[in-house]
């Protein structure tokens, strides 16, 4: 009673434990790795691929400076430092710690530059888990107890089922193999715990999977202890629930992931344990050649079916992590290599078999290479759960990456989509908003980019979905005007072609901006020719003319308070100064063209469902009266 007790409680463990990531990959950071910015920032921004966990999250800055308590955010997707202390001029380095979702602990490091002076940097940013070797270490020691325990028992059950088969045994290894994977087990939380107390894991998911391996081998030892060793067979199958929770396929596939983790692990582990008591039990059995050959013909047998499932979930699962492209990467080496053996392990499991048609004896060389090569299948295998999975370069964001530094706004309109653009260092994000109608959310919409810089060259651009409606993509902009071509389409509503131009660097200018707001508030009489659209395909829309003074203008302007989120000064057109102007909440842009005195003279307005064109004519000032001046 009290053993099926203690494997509710192991079953309800498991239960609370939700559904895992794969490690987590940092791939934005603000201020942008390798880049210079201009002053001080005021936090510290990294967005990963996966969820991480609240407890163990750290960022540290080199030279030292003061930063105050990382946040979450975004999904637990986004870690943000403040920095509470300014940072001088020059190179800083950033040192993070997080916590996957996996359990693994996650490190990394970047550079980037406080200054007017552009500084080298090269070092880019990387991310690696933390005592990758102790980890895969322990994981090999955890997978070859798992093994093992398994093994015997299988090999029990086969040898109880060959006739005349000797009463003698090999020693049994299974309260050694439950007390090893407990301890293991053990071993592995406590570094997830990242020096808390061990009854803090039960609030974290790693946490609560370590503890259910911890607590499935300690209920196999209590089984055995109880002499009732086949009980062990529901712990330690909640063990192999527990690792396949935590595998990198289930990132991919919730459902699918874990079964074929599952299925993997069970047969690999049954593969090779059950072979090392088969060779222990045929030494103990010297002597009954004919037992000894029948209890060979019986695992070859049974082997071939799980040689079968190894290499079919195995492929199954390497196609979902790791494309054709990406073998190339550590992980897709590590991965060639462990395929390799497992081949090695197959061919000679081969040659077993084939001599085991004369005597046993002859295949005993050839099973006991299989059984190193297996164990080295086992230490490749712990290897690739340290290791992060290669990632999908091509894998939608949940969100747009932060910003970095000043940008450049820019917005237009294709038919009915509304277009809305922001440059800035290294990166290129474009918002697409189609009219109002049915769940935003499911509005289903396509963007295709191309760019070509200041000298002409011409590129399509590969974007990335980071949300409804939004795409993002790296591009290292170039002194100069750029112009964008941009084709967008939204399901149910008229698309089409826009462009855009974007003059880097930026130059961000709030001063101009007031004072063409102020200038705007003394004009006593300007004439507005207005042309505004929800369609461009359809034209431009019917014009209006409107007598206003200045203040009424300014009344309905989103800028008329003299400030906006963003400002940015464009290059002079015909002597006139022009700004852009952002309000990003809105998803609206404007450009502005000022005369020489600071009067609008042009202005367009971006918003999420129109576009707005204007013209301003002032009247002629008074001519002075030249005969009374004679």
């Amino acid at each position: 009673m009290l053993f099926a007790a203690l494997l509710l409680a192991l079953a309800a463990l498991l239960g609370s434990a939700p559904s895992a990531s794969a490690h987590a990959t940092l791939l934005f950071t603000s201020p942008a790795a390798d880049a210079t910015v201009a002053d001080s920032p005021t936090s510290l921004v990294l967005v990963f691929d996966q969820p991480v966990a609240r407890s163990g999250s750290t960022v540290r800055l080199k030279p030292a400076a003061e930063l105050g308590t990382p946040a979450l955010s975004r999904g637990d997707r986004t870690l943000t430092a403040p920095v509470r202390s300014r940072l001088a001029e020059g190179a800083h380095t950033v040192d993070w710690q997080v916590t996957a979702r996996d359990g693994d602990i996650m490190t990394g490091s970047y550079r980037f530059a406080v200054g007017p002076r552009t500084v080298a940097l090269g070092a880019g940013q990387a991310t690696a888990a933390q005592d990758a070797t102790p980890m895969a270490v322990m994981r090999w020691l955890l997978f070859t107890a798992l093994a093992l325990h398994l093994g015997e028992l299988a090999t029990n059950r086969l040898a109880a089922r060959i006739r005349a088969a000797p009463a003698r045994g090999p020693r049994p290894w299974m309260l050694p193999t439950a007390l090893t994977g407990c301890a293991t087990a053990l071993a592995l939380a406590a570094l997830q715990a990242g020096g808390g107390s061990l009854a803090s894991l039960l609030n974290t998911r790693p946490g609560v999977l370590a503890l259910v391996e911890v607590a499935g081998f300690a209920l196999a030892a209590v089984a055995v202890l109880t002499r009732r060793p086949t009980w062990a067979l529901v712990p330690l199958a909640a063990v192999l629930v527990a690792e396949a929770l935590r595998a990198h396929p289930q990132a991919q596939q919730a459902v699918a992931g874990p079964a074929l983790t599952f299925v993997h692990l069970l047969a690999a582990a049954l593969w090779a344990g059950t072979l090392v008591h088969v060779l222990r039990t045929i030494r103990a059995w010297r002597g009954e050649r004919a037992a000894a050959r029948a209890l060979l013909l019986a695992y070859a047998r049974w082997a071939a079916w799980l040689f079968a499932a190894v290499v079919a979930t195995g492929l199954i699962a390497a196609l979902l992590l790791v494309p054709l492209e990406d073998l190339t990467t550590t992980y897709g080496q590590v991965l060639l290599g462990k395929l390799a053996l497992v081949a090695a392990a197959a061919t000679l499991a081969c040659i077993a078999r084939r001599r085991l048609r004369r005597t046993a004896a002859s295949a005993h060389r050839p099973a006991r290479a299989e059984t190193g090569v297996l164990a080295a299948v086992l230490t490749l295998s712990a290897t690739l759960t340290v290791l992060p999975a290669p990632a999908d370069a091509d894998r939608p964001l949940p969100f747009a990456p932060p910003v970095d530094g000043p940008v450049v706004p820019a917005g237009t309109r294709a038919g009915e989509i509304g277009i809305s653009a922001e440059a800035s260092t290294g990166q290129l994000i474009i918002d697409l908003t189609a009219p109002r109608g049915g769940d935003p959310a499911q509005q289903s919409y396509a963007l295709s980019a191309a760019l070509a810089d200041p000298l002409g060259t011409r590129r399509a651009l590969k974007l990335r979905g980071c949300g409804t409606g939004c795409f993002y993509t790296p591009v290292p902009w170039q002194k100069g005007t750029s112009r964008l071509t941009l084709t967008a389409s939204a399901e149910g509503w008229t698309g089409g072609r826009a462009g855009l131009t974007i003059t880097w660097p930026p130059r961000p200018d709030a001063v101009l901006l007031r004072e063409a707001v102020a200038v705007m508030r003394k004009v006593p009489d300007v004439t507005l020719h207005e042309l505004g659209t929800s369609n461009t395909a359809r034209g431009l829309g019917d014009l209006q003319q409107l007598p206003l003074t200045g203040e009424e203008f300014l009344a309905s302007e989103p800028y008329s308070s003299g400030t906006a989120p963003v400002t940015t000064h464009l290059p002079d057109d015909n002597g006139h100064r022009r700004l852009a102007l952002a309000f990003p909440a809105e998803h609206t842009q404007l450009t502005l063209t000022l005369a020489a005195d600071g009067r609008i003279l042009h202005e367009t307005l971006t918003a999420p469902y129109h576009l707005v064109t204007r013209t301003f004519v002032y009247p002629e000032p008074d001519q002075p009266d030249e005969d009374h001046e004679h």
